[in-house]
């Protein structure tokens, strides 16, 4: 039996490494594009604001312990075509082409950055933010101290990550978004506008509602960036405006974002092919449905499961709740679940609430606001999800909300749930009691 795994990043290496040693006398080939493996780009933020030095820290893997596990991995090697029929794929490298046949066919492609055409300019210090390439070259720009003007296009995950690194660094930041608020899918407005009024205390020039036009060199160097809110100079510039699945090369069914669809398992239309990671859909407890969850550890987790799961192991995955969390200057913001602006387009009842309470007592250091809204279901009081932002403690009170939504919990056993107090930690009705408690 002949597995091919196609691509070898977190899904990727994840799931060869589990269902090698499930599997030890099956032939594993992994196939990477690139000449490394196991790359964590969650850490690229931190690695250009000079958190850390060393690009070892962000591989977990490197291809000699991939190989001497008992894997085929072949590097720099692209899959460029598929004949389901023969159950094969078309390989290139750099010196040939050829067929590799499978017994099963393991997508972990992931996803590619959005990067519409923004007219031409010299690309040299306009960035994406995703690959190990990329984050050396940030790097380098955010230490030249004469590239001090940076401009973010897209404020969702990584652009707010990058402000912060930037931001750290003492550079002038001018974030574009074109939606209303930042994290618009994550977070209602009511929520972010706390983290809206400090990047804006902190002297980023922020910019919602806000499209970029066209991107051009500008004379006296550097690029002017035309938005329909004025001219904008930057000397850096990064493009965060999401990702698109890397799909391209297999003819099966798709998500209307280009994700191939799969069942619960992992499994697509045809039998003896699956996906898993930023390249297909996963499963969503609360919606009840398969969506498109692009997070790390949702490929992790559904790729070991799917390890388990081919090796005839009798382990089950509920699915996610696309729980996220990230910083801010000192702001922690988390959410799980389904947000009140997917519940509106997916069709799905829902009433909320809205707290401001405090995370700790106030005779310990410490003490400060922390906002949590819950989202549930109108009748059965069912938790479908929730947003929470503070200076310490949002990140624990999600995770313990995640729990909940899994558990199909109700806003009244949420209000009671037994959490641990101590007056560092909390008060004795923690936040996310009162926060269940007030929900009606």
């Amino acid at each position: 039996m002949t597995t091919v795994i196609v691509g070898g990043n977190a899904a990727g290496m994840s799931f060869a490494a589990k269902y090698k040693r499930n599997q030890p006398s099956e032939e594993i080939i992994v196939i990477e594009k690139r000449d490394y493996v196991s790359f964590g780009g969650c850490g690229l933020p931190y690695f250009t604001a000079g958190m850390f030095d060393d690009t070892e820290r962000l591989i977990s893997r490197t291809p000699e312990q991939a190989i001497a596990s008992g894997l085929d991995l072949r590097l720099d090697s692209q899959v460029i075509g598929l004949d389901k029929a023969n159950k094969s794929v078309s390989i290139k490298t750099s010196q040939e082409e050829y067929q590799l046949a499978y017994d099963k066919l393991i997508v972990c492609t992931g996803a590619r950055p959005i990067l519409p055409n923004f007219g031409e300019y010299n690309s040299e210090h306009v960035y994406t933010l995703t690959s190990m390439e990329d984050g050396l070259a940030v790097k380098e720009a955010f230490k030249n101290k004469e590239l001090n003007n940076v401009c973010i296009i897209g404020a969702g995950f990584i652009g707010l990550e990058v402000f912060d690194a930037a931001e750290h660094l003492n550079k002038n930041v001018t974030i574009i978004e074109r939606e209303a608020t930042v994290m618009s899918r994550q977070f209602s407005p009511e929520m972010i506008d706390t983290v809206e009024a400090d990047i804006r205390e902190s002297g980023a020039d922020l910019k919602l509602g806000c499209s970029v036009k066209s991107i051009s060199d500008a004379k006296d160097g550097g690029y002017e960036i035309q938005t329909d809110d004025g001219v904008v100079k930057a000397d850096v510039v990064i493009m965060s405006l999401g990702f698109k699945p890397n799909t391209e090369a297999f003819d099966l069914p798709k998500y209307d974002n280009g994700a191939l669809l799969t069942n619960e398992f992992g499994q697509t239309e045809d039998e003896y092919i699956y996906a898993v990671g930023d390249c297909a859909t996963s499963y969503h407890i609360a919606m009840d449905k398969m969506v498109y969850l692009p997070l790390a550890t949702t490929a992790n987790k559904q790729a070991r499961m799917m390890a388990d799961h081919l090796a005839g192991k009798d382990t089950y995955l509920d699915g996610f709740l696309g729980s996220s969390c990230l910083k801010v200057l000192d702001l922690e913001l988390a959410c799980t679940g389904i947000s009140e602006v997917v519940a509106k387009e997916h069709g799905i009842a829902y009433k909320t609430s809205i707290i401001k309470d405090k995370n700790q007592t106030d005779y310990c250091p410490g003490q400060e606001d922390i906002k949590i809204k819950v989202l549930y279901h109108p009748e059965t009081k069912v938790l479908l999800g929730g947003e929470i932002i503070g200076k310490k403690g949002a990140v624990s009170r999600i995770n313990a909300l995640a729990v909940a939504i899994t558990a199909k919990m109700t806003t009244q056993q949420l209000g009671y749930l037994d959490f641990a107090y101590a007056p560092p930690f909390a008060r004795t009705w923690d936040a996310l009691n009162v926060a269940g408690n007030v929900a009606k």
